[in-house]
């Protein structure tokens, strides 16, 4: 089990900065003269004295600035020329194992793709800088939907500033096996760019660009990235909005960070930016405004998102799949942020009002598969290390079931290792079903999961009450896709309400508990009875102890953990025990692969349960939390358990991170000095 997050956390880009160690960043590219740009026109080969962007990018060296004559400000370059049919560029490549539960899918690794159409390719750093027109420059793909192509693809690092970026197409189409690696069809990936590097964006706006994929169920094909597909993102002050992702594998209706696989950055970010009317329709969808792959498989790099409003984005249902598919495969999740691997660290921001439509099921472990404003992943062999949330409004965030219920969902954990706040936060409903359960194991310090609430943390808040909805700001002159379909898509929302002048100007620090415990050889390991027991003294829950054991163990001897062999077929200990009682219950490991392990799924199954019978006592007993820190600090103090003198308890607080507020907001309005600020992307004047 990786505690990566133990030894660092990221500097928020000169936002509100939440730290116990440092951060990464990419090298200047290098001081070449610039050449300028001088003809709206789009000619590979232009008459003398003329340079087109095309010309341009074609003759500069790698990092060489590309800048505009002052008389194109405003202009549009109309793409309408197809320089690559088949853009190779880096992507990931999946294969399947056959393991004792069946078919998994692994990764090979990252290896060269075909990504299809693009008008304009580059090998090579590419430096696009439109920062001498006030109303900078607009590159546009004109030449049509069938099948279309993506305005820029770069094997290397892009650096765009002042650009708008729109009318991009990345449509999957059939093509002959490419390389070592069979690949019979184009990636549909980045309809305005695809970067296998750092894509850097400033006072860039990207819109009504669209990818679209197939509906083959492989994980070796997807469409992904309707505006942005990029190894490492670092966007600042960019609109991206009203963009469109459709396939089987639908995911990144605005941005797509792979996250770093193969680099040595640890961190993509989003800064004083708005991701807003965007949307995704597939069969697996996930993340309608940004998706964050946090380096691939088994890499645990960070998606830093600060200052910004994700907003009105859509996960919605494909057309033309038949209802019983959808209902038997489908996973719909995170209108608005989706975390597959890595951490998610999200600091003065506002998620609000996205929506996630699907056709509801829960599967064999009773996991959902909707989920609404912010998602990470559910997954046996892969989690999400950490999500940090501070000084941020999350909530009016839903799922819509097709043809059922509408419900609030504005955070869910998935299997994440550690929910963390950074204080100073409002929440709407926060979903801990599925996060990874208590370990004790010595060492791990991971019995409590959950820091959180913080100083100034507040959930269960209705989104009328800390943000100005009626005020929200439609500036954008883009048509939103998403929840607000046709209407122009917004920048951001005044904060209100409670939300109002909440955040201090002083630095401060936010403690955190870890508990662990460790069984002396020979002794009983009875852990959990004793946690039962102490519950029920604590908060007065007459009976809990005795009533919960007997229905779980109840459970444990009518489960079937094998639908194949006849009859019933309990759940069994790694040396083939039956487990049929809360005795025989335990934590047995390996670290690495623990919570797919058959033998650990009756110790998750208790915890999950448990959360479960205390959020169903009349007083609630511990609140929507659950066994957060407070809950671990009240149950158990260091020391030997007067129950039983063979297991050893430690539960130690302390400062774990120092958290400093931005001096600005998303549009640059400065933060009251010597005051305390509002919470959210916005400071209200």
């Amino acid at each position: 089990m990786s505690r990566t997050w133990i030894k660092a956390l990221l500097l928020m880009a000169a936002a509100t900065l939440v730290s116990c160690g440092g951060g990464d960043g990419g090298s200047a590219p290098p001081p070449l003269p610039a050449i300028i740009v001088n003809s709206l026109d789009d000619n590979a080969a232009p008459t003398a004295g003329t340079v087109t962007l095309r010309s341009a990018l074609a003759t500069a060296a790698s990092g060489q600035p590309i800048r505009f004559d002052a008389r194109l400000n405003g202009g549009t370059i109309a793409l309408t020329q197809v320089a690559d049919e088949h853009t190779q560029l880096k992507g990931e490549v999946m294969g399947i194992r056959t393991e004792p539960s069946g078919p998994v899918s692994y990764l090979v690794g990252y290896f060269d793709r075909d990504y299809g159409r693009s008008a304009l390719v580059a090998r090579k750093h590419v430096v696009i800088d439109a920062s001498d027109l006030p109303a900078g420059i607009t590159l546009a793909w004109a030449g049509g939907d069938a099948p279309g192509a993506r305005v820029l693809a770069v094997a290397g690092d892009l650096t765009l500033t002042n650009v708008t970026i729109t009318g991009g197409r990345s449509i999957t189409a059939a093509i002959p096996a490419v390389g070592t690696y069979p690949q019979p069809w184009t990636l549909a990936r980045g309809g305005a760019v695809a970067v296998w590097g750092v894509a850097r964006l400033t006072n860039c706006r990207l819109h009504g660009n669209r990818v679209q994929g197939d509906f083959d169920p492989s994980r070796d094909r997807g469409a992904f990235g309707g505006a942005v597909y990029a190894d490492i993102v670092q966007m600042d002050n960019c609109i991206v909005a009203g963009n469109d992702v459709l396939g089987g594998g639908a995911a990144g209706g605005g941005v797509y960070s792979v996250g770093g696989a193969g680099s040595a950055l640890t961190a993509s970010s989003i800064t004083r930016s708005s991701i807003t009317g965007n949307r995704i329709r597939g069969l697996f969808a996930y993340g309608a405004g940004v998706y964050s792959d946090g380096g691939g498989i088994g890499n645990a790099k960070t998606l830093a998102i600060s200052r910004s409003t994700i907003a009105r984005n859509l996960v919605a249902l494909p057309p033309g799949i038949p209802a019983q598919v959808l209902t038997a495969q489908g996973y719909f999740r995170g209108a608005g942020i989706y975390v597959s691997n890595g951490m998610l660290e999200l600091m003065a921001s506002t998620v609000a009002e996205n929506e996630t439509q699907g056709l509801p099921r829960t599967d064999s472990r009773g996991r959902r598969n909707l989920a609404g404003g912010i998602a990470a992943t559910v997954g046996d062999a892969h989690a999400v290390e950490h999500m940090i949330i501070g000084h941020s409004v999350v909530a009016g965030n839903t799922v819509q079931e097709v043809g059922g219920a509408r419900y609030a969902h504005d955070i869910f954990t998935g299997s994440l290792v550690y929910f963390r706040s950074a204080g100073y936060n409002r929440l709407g409903t926060v979903d801990y079903s599925q996060m990874l359960v208590p370990v004790g194991e010595w060492d791990w310090q991971s019995l409590s999961r959950r820091h959180f609430p913080q100083a100034g943390d507040q959930d269960g808040i209705a989104v009328a009450n800390v943000l100005d909805l009626a005020a929200a700001a439609q500036a954008t002159g883009i048509s939103s896709l998403g929840v607000d379909a046709g209407q122009p898509t917004l920048r951001y929302y005044p904060p209100a309400g409670s939300a109002l002048g909440q955040v201090p100007a002083a630095t401060y620090a936010l403690l955190e508990t870890l508990a662990q415990y460790r069984v002396a050889p020979g002794g009983t390991d009875n852990f959990l009875s004793i946690v039962l027991s102490r519950l029920e003294s604590r908060h007065a829950l007459s009976g809990f102890a005795a009533s919960f054991s007997s229905g779980f163990e109840a459970w444990l001897q009518s489960v079937d953990a094998d639908a194949v062999t006849a009859g019933v077929q309990p759940y069994a200990t790694p040396q083939g025990t039956p487990i049929l009682s809360l005795a025989n219950t335990h934590f047995f490991g390996p670290a690495a692969t623990w919570p797919r392990e058959a033998s650990n799924q009756p110790y998750i199954a208790f915890w999950h349960r448990l959360d479960d019978a205390l959020a169903a006592q009349p007083t609630a007993a511990l609140g929507q939390p659950g066994l957060n820190d407070a809950a671990w600090r009240a149950l158990f103090t260091s020391g030997t358990l007067a129950e039983n003198a063979a297991i050893t308890v430690s539960v130690d607080t302390r400062a774990r991170l120092t958290v400093q507020r931005g001096a600005a907001d998303q549009l640059g309005t400065p933060r009251p000095a010597g005051a305390p600020g509002d919470i959210g992307a916005i400071e209200r004047l």
